[in-house]
């Protein structure tokens, strides 16, 4: 018998204990809990996964991944039972063997359990996992007893009465979880922390609460950045960074979705990138398979293809494959905007920069191939969006006059330690202060590729993994790999220079005898 078995997860509620909707829970590492969940249920054998929102559906509606489907149960204030019956109405379809449901807030739940328990799938199956001797989440629904449980959800129980009819007349299936800890569920904040999740915080409403929130991401930025970021998201306009490499102008995306909560999509720009790159492309595989599939049931049916269904067929959003602007677009809501980073954009092209420009100004794109009723995609709030340039080349005004501006300096030695206090705080402070001293040295060197603040983090991070306790020579020569990026600044380098044993650097850096280079060659 062909199994057929389909996941839904319960994902709707407030989390009124927890203080926020539990679909909105992400792991320490900012990965959505709801995906995750979504992921085991597909590696446990599901061929169908439902996810059931509610509260705060805008906001979870972007975290359920691909392949998923998301359906919304409207009286989800009602209890579980809304819930579970929004999720067997998705479910229920032809060839359907069982129904496996879990919740988004299993936590720990082993893929295996649920692997365990879609070996009983059958029709008329009711089974259930029991941990440490209790009933529990999840469990299997067999198609022939999909209707008796959607009729016995109500209220707040669920399946509750048909599975307690079940046991007591002996044809419910129990499966073994093993680690009652592995099936609790996370109700209160305290569970939430012990589980190593998160609830997003609430979008700061002050420049100076979103340097705070920075802050606590370890990204310390200054009064005028914060300001500029801020406005940036109240505005929605776009935020250009100009600097120099590794001053923190990537990274501030980064921080910037850690703060606000929403996704992150980045686009790394490069030479001969174009709107295909950044705003969508068609999956012409699938494309070309699904017209083999048309054309042989025509065969077979005996029908004659219409070309404008058929056109229709292969220009629908099944076979639109979403590049990083659409994405973001799509994924930032009213309350969760997502952050999009566009990296490098100096080494783009005057075209790619008026794409960028439409695009930018207003917030929607234009899908002519679908169709008039979905050609243009749009977003009920623009993403926060940062423009990196390292000024390679110009960029045009039409486009900075769209945007905000910040420059990025290289940051001060006392802003600098505090920044690496930061962001490597296993380090000491001793090493860390001369590992500054000595970068902001280096950068008085006439290198070709002077060290940012991010080489300076690394080169710290290298010491402190080596055991290092004191810069010498030995240990500058050895983890040279880490600051220095060129080979004419290696071949070049003598390590006196930055430990202040040489000539002041003042009258002109020590390097290497035989060094004749010239300042930038």
């Amino acid at each position: 018998m062909d199994v057929q078995v389909t996941g839904v997860l319960l994902a709707a509620g407030a989390g009124t204990r927890l203080g926020g909707p539990k679909a909105l829970l992400r792991t320490s590492d900012g990965a959505p809990l709801l995906a995750l969940q979504v992921d085991r249920l597909r590696a446990a054998g599901c061929d169908r996964v439902i996810v059931v929102l509610g509260c705060a559906a805008d906001r979870a509606r972007h975290l359920v991944p691909p392949g998923a489907e998301a359906v919304v149960a409207d009286d989800w204030r009602s209890g579980m039972g809304a819930s579970l019956r929004a999720g067997l109405d998705a479910a229920d379809a032809p060839g359907l063997t069982a129904v496996l449901v879990s919740l988004v807030d299993l936590a720990e739940l082993p893929t295996e359990v649920c692997a365990r328990l879609l070996e009983h799938a059958r029709p008329d199956v009711l089974a259930r996992v029991q941990w440490d001797g209790a009933p529990g989440h999840p469990v299997l629904i067999g198609a022939a007893h999909v209707p008796a449980a959607r009729a016995a959800a109500t209220g707040d129980t669920g399946a509750r009465d048909l599975l307690e009819h079940a046991a007591a007349s002996g044809t419910l299936t129990l499966v073994d979880g093993g680690d009652p800890h592995r099936g609790a569920d996370v109700d209160t904040p305290e569970d939430c922390t012990a589980a190593g999740l998160r609830l997003p915080p609430d979008p700061p409403d002050t420049p100076a609460a979103l340097a705070a929130a920075l802050a606590r991401t370890g990204y310390l930025a200054s009064d005028d950045l914060a300001t500029a970021a801020w406005l940036a998201g109240e505005l929605g306009r776009p935020l250009l960074c100009e600097g120099a490499p590794g001053v923190g102008k990537t990274s501030l995306a980064a921080a910037l979705a850690e703060v606000y909560g929403g996704p992150l999509f980045r686009l790394q720009c490069h030479e001969g990138i174009t709107a295909a790159h950044a705003l969508y492309d068609w999956d012409f595989a699938g494309q070309i398979l699904h017209l083999r599939s048309l054309e042989a049931e025509a065969r077979t049916t005996g029908t004659v293809l219409a070309s404008d269904s058929v056109e229709d067929a292969l220009h629908s959003r099944r076979f639109l494959l979403t590049r990083p602007v659409l994405r973001a677009l799509e994924a930032s809501t009213a309350d969760t905007p997502a952050v999009l980073l566009i990296d490098e954009l100096d080494r783009t092209d005057d075209e790619f920069e008026a794409v960028l420009l439409e695009v930018l100004s207003e917030w929607t794109v234009s899908v002519p191939e679908l169709g008039r009723a979905e050609s243009t995609i749009g977003t009920s709030r623009p993403p926060i969006v940062v423009l990196t340039s390292n000024r390679t080349r110009e960029i045009h005004d039409a486009l900075r006059r769209r945007c905000l501006y910040h420059w990025f300096e290289q940051p001060s030695r006392a802003l600098e330690e505090r920044i690496l206090a930061a962001r490597a705080p296993e380090a000491s402070a001793d090493l860390r202060a001369a590992v500054v001293a000595a970068a902001a040295r280096l950068r008085e060197l006439p290198l070709v590729r002077p060290p940012g603040t991010a080489e300076t983090l690394d080169w710290l991070r290298a010491l402190d993994r080596l055991g290092v306790v004191e810069l010498t020579e030995p240990t500058v020569r050895a983890t040279l790999s880490t600051v220095l990026k060129d080979a004419a600044d290696v071949r070049g380098f003598d390590p006196a220079a930055v430990l202040g044993d040489g000539t002041a650097l003042g009258d002109g850096a020590v390097l290497a005898e035989g060094a004749d280079r010239e300042p930038g060659s």
